[in-house]
């Protein structure tokens, strides 16, 4: 990618109001649009904040990367296997059950069993090929982009488990080895900063950047205009 800065948001959660909101900070002229998953899942419409991405992809082309999430990951593993319990348990005691009623357009959609459900979302092909082909990581010069985390008990961290990179939490307590400054969302900024504010969090080693605001708990979806050398040029916030 050619551009020098990056527009980037983590974790929407189905805020399809606030992102809209927050879209109007991006200047698509001379940046990339950076999404680090949780598109989906307990907001206010996830089929509709998908649908917009999908059509800024459209748009934008290269220009526009989305991250997978720890969401859209176990929505895939729901659809892939519904008759494991686990799945289902696990994507509709996160917030899947909202996500299942707008995708199928049917409020009592949770009444059916799980293969049923899987059935009638699988409807919206276009909606999860898409999700099923977001990238895990994303590396813009000198700054990683991931939802999660990665392993740093690995001599190279590009071997991380793909579980692990949508997965995994407190990544921040051990020493960053990769070089790169790691921009990433998927832990409310609330339990990590001593204020519980939902601003953005830089660690104090500086390597480190959560923009997660817990926009669906209450909090703010942040967004960060940032370089390729990981110096955070502009914030912004919707309440």
């Amino acid at each position: 990618m050619k551009l020098e800065k990056a527009f980037v948001i983590s974790d929407i959660h189905g805020e399809i109001s606030k992102f809209n909101k927050l879209l109007q900070f991006w200047n698509f002229e001379d940046e990339a649009l950076i999404i680090l998953g949780d598109l989906i899942d307990r907001g206010e419409n996830s089929l509709k904040v998908v649908e917009k991405v999908m059509e800024l992809k459209k748009q934008y082309n290269d220009q526009l990367i989305i991250i997978k999430g720890n969401h859209e990951d176990m929505l895939l593993k729901f659809l892939e296997n519904p008759e494991i319990n686990n799945n289902g348990l696990r994507y509709f005691n996160n917030g899947g059950g909202t996500t299942a009623s707008e995708f199928t357009q049917d409020v009592n959609i949770l009444d059916r069993g799980n293969a049923a459900i899987a059935e009638k979302m699988k409807e919206k092909s276009e909606v999860i090929q898409f999700l099923s082909n977001l990238s895990l990581y994303y590396e813009f010069g000198d700054v990683l982009f991931i939802h999660a985390g990665i392993d740093h008990d690995l001599s190279d961290w590009r071997q991380t488990e793909p579980y692990q990179m949508v997965w995994v939490r407190n990544m921040w307590e051990q020493k960053n080895q990769t070089g790169k400054i790691i921009v990433f969302g998927h832990t409310p900024t609330q339990y990590i900063h001593e204020d519980k504010g939902c601003d953005i969090w830089i660690s104090p080693c500086t390597s480190y950047i959560n923009i997660d605001g817990g926009a669906v708990y209450g909090g703010q979806l942040n967004a960060i205009v940032i370089n390729k050398t990981g110096y955070i040029l502009k914030t912004f916030h919707v309440k």
